[in-house]
């Protein structure tokens, strides 16, 4: 399976108010390419015209094939016109998990839970990633997943995913996983909640 992967991309603008009006019309057309994971634009420090785009993909193929999109696509024209200098670009695999970049609309589920008796938090950790690895992590829509531990011995598994829909659809896909059946043999549920990014 393919692991999600990072891109970072550097550049200077020419302009850094048109800059950022052209990226955020970048990302609205992004989002629809295959493996868009998230976005996260960061401008420079000390210097108005740097830039920094962090995007999440799903795979490194699918940052290979949004980057020829990116590059030559008549759409994204507007964009690479507002870049006076391009710094470079680095791909990252990331570990099982993802690294959600939050959006407007994303959804998110949140789900609530202690450990059954004799359940360790090693097994819970080791059943939660095989869960994520093996199912979760390729279902569409699906843009991260964290095991949290709180207080009082309650734990959270905070789920994050292009749309509430798709976090439903995907938690209704637990059902019959023998690998989410296992993750959810350790837990006794306390809670359940969907949302969106708002």
């Amino acid at each position: 399976m393919s692991k999600p992967c990072l891109e970072i991309v550097t550049y200077t603008s020419i302009e850094p108010a048109e800059a950022d009006r052209q990226r955020q019309l970048a990302v609205g057309m992004a989002v629809k390419l295959p493996g868009f994971a998230g976005w996260l634009p960061l401008s420079g420090s000390t210097n108005a015209t740097d830039r920094a785009d962090l995007v999440g993909w799903t795979s490194l193929e699918a940052a290979h094939d949004a980057g020829k999109q990116v590059g030559s696509a008549e759409a994204f024209a507007p964009f690479r016109q507002s870049i006076d200098r391009f710094n470079g670009m680095g791909h990252f695999m990331l570990e099982v998990g993802g690294l959600p970049f939050m959006q407007p609309g994303d959804g998110i589920e949140l789900g609530l839970f202690r450990l059954r008796p004799g359940i360790s938090e090693e097994d819970l950790r080791s059943a939660h990633t095989r869960m994520v690895d093996r199912h979760l992590s390729r279902q569409s829509g699906w843009r991260g997943q964290r095991l949290a531990k709180l207080k009082d011995g309650i734990w959270a598994d905070l789920a994050f995913a292009q749309s509430q829909e798709a976090a439903e659809t995907i938690c209704d896909s637990w059902s019959g996983n023998e690998d989410c059946e296992a993750f959810l043999a350790m837990i006794e549920p306390v809670n359940m909640q969907f949302g969106a990014i708002a």
